[in-house]
């Protein structure tokens, strides 16, 4: 019995030594599971503030989104995937008086909208035009319907072409003006020479033809520009630049009688120089640039005109013996209402380059300080191997009284 008691103790020992390993462990977890409980709950609580600053962030955007929606000028209106109606913004009920939530968006369609639909423009019973964009809410089922009244715009737009066209038809009448001057300057002055009594009967049916002739150009004039007013556009033809040159001649006979001037038509084409275009058109720009020349020559000038083949097709250059163009002013010649005289138009040159340009060719200006200017303009050649479809056009007959004139071709 006494032997067993040293067995005892020593388990007593072992036990009592491991319910204190026991409990040691015990406290270090119960500890590291307090600093756990205590990282979670400071976690815990910085995701609840996170949270609620995300929530207060989203209350302030749904706040600023409604706002915005409300002062917003187009109308909003917001569908589900039914079609039914679940918002709508102060905007969509000023153009909609009978907009209700709840509604279906087709029973609006029906009562609103007439059918004269233009693309994405209605026009709505109360005469409003507006502009209906429509996008997907997706994920989110449904869709949100933006309808912007633009009959106030569509009204200044409107205003502002008719602004336009107007512009547009003063700016064609004062260049048909322009255009018309000189083939009546020459009419009036046929039609003068007819009231004398010392003229043949040749003489007296020749200036009746030349006043004929002018008058007809004036016609063709008139009508093409109200062609062009229409949306028009000149259909070009095979035609003969040295006919066109003989009519020129004829055109600026009276003007260069009545100045002293002298005309030096040289032709250097061989006697036939063929384009693509049209005849009247590009007669009365051609009228409109000697004619500049003559005016800026003065009394005694001389203006010589030269039709030759280059390489980039047939050119035609007007050199005259005037004060000759200021390099400053080179750049600005050939813009709309651009002129250095008090009585000018400033579209004779303007109409020039707008022709050429339509018959694919150039202009350009070749000026001195001590005087001389010289017009170069290049046409393309026509190698389509057509007809001209124009009757030969008479050389410009002689008229005893201008012996200024020198025709050299």
């Amino acid at each position: 019995m006494i032997s067993g008691k040293p067995a005892q103790k020593q388990q007593l020992e072992n036990a009592f030594q491991v319910f204190n390993q026991v409990s040691e462990q015990l406290a270090v977890s119960y500890s590291q599971l307090q600093e756990r409980v205590f990282q979670l709950s400071r976690e815990l609580a910085a995701a609840r503030t996170e949270r609620m600053r995300q929530l207060a962030e989203t209350e302030r955007l749904a706040h600023w989104m409604a706002q915005l929606l409300d002062a917003l000028p187009a109308a909003v209106v917001v569908l589900d995937n039914s079609g039914f109606i679940q918002q709508f913004n102060p905007a969509a009920q000023t153009l909609f008086s009978d907009l209700v939530e709840g509604g279906l968006w087709s029973d609006v369609e029906e009562t609103q909208f007439l059918p004269d639909q233009q693309g994405n423009e209605y026009r709505l019973n109360s005469g409003r035009l507006v502009s209906l964009t429509t996008r997907s809410l997706h994920p989110e089922p449904g869709q949100i319907l933006l309808m912007l009244d633009i009959t106030t715009t569509r009204d200044l737009q409107e205003r502002l072409e008719r602004r336009q066209r107007l512009s547009a038809m003063g700016e064609m009448a004062a260049q048909l003006a322009h255009q018309i001057r000189t083939p009546l300057s020459s009419a009036l002055l046929y039609t003068a020479h007819l009231a004398r009594d010392d003229l043949s009967r040749e003489q007296r049916e020749r200036f009746s033809g030349h006043t004929r002739t002018r008058l007809s150009h004036m016609e063709r004039q008139i009508n093409q520009m109200l062609a062009f007013a229409r949306g028009g556009r000149f259909k070009p033809r095979k035609l003969d630049l040295v006919p066109l040159l003989h009519e020129l001649v004829q055109q600026l006979e009276p003007q260069a009688l009545e100045n002293g001037l002298l005309l030096d038509l040289r032709d250097e084409s061989g006697g036939q120089a063929e384009i693509l275009g049209n005849p009247d058109a590009l007669l009365g720009a051609l009228v409109n640039l000697a004619r500049n020349a003559l005016e800026h020559v003065g009394p005694g000038g001389e203006i010589h005109i030269r039709l030759a083949r280059a390489s980039d097709g047939w050119q035609l250059r007007f050199q005259d013996n005037g004060p000759g163009i200021p390099e400053a002013l080179q750049e600005r010649i050939f813009d709309p209402f651009f002129t250095t005289r008090t009585d000018g138009t400033g579209l004779g040159l303007a109409v020039v380059q707008d022709v050429v340009l339509s018959h694919q060719g150039q202009i350009r200006v070749q000026s001195k300080p001590e005087g001389g200017t010289c017009f170069i303009l290049t046409l393309p050649v026509d190698a389509s191997g057509e007809e001209t479809g124009q009757g030969p056009l008479a050389y410009p007959p002689k008229i005893q009284e201008l012996s200024a004139v020198r025709n050299s071709v």
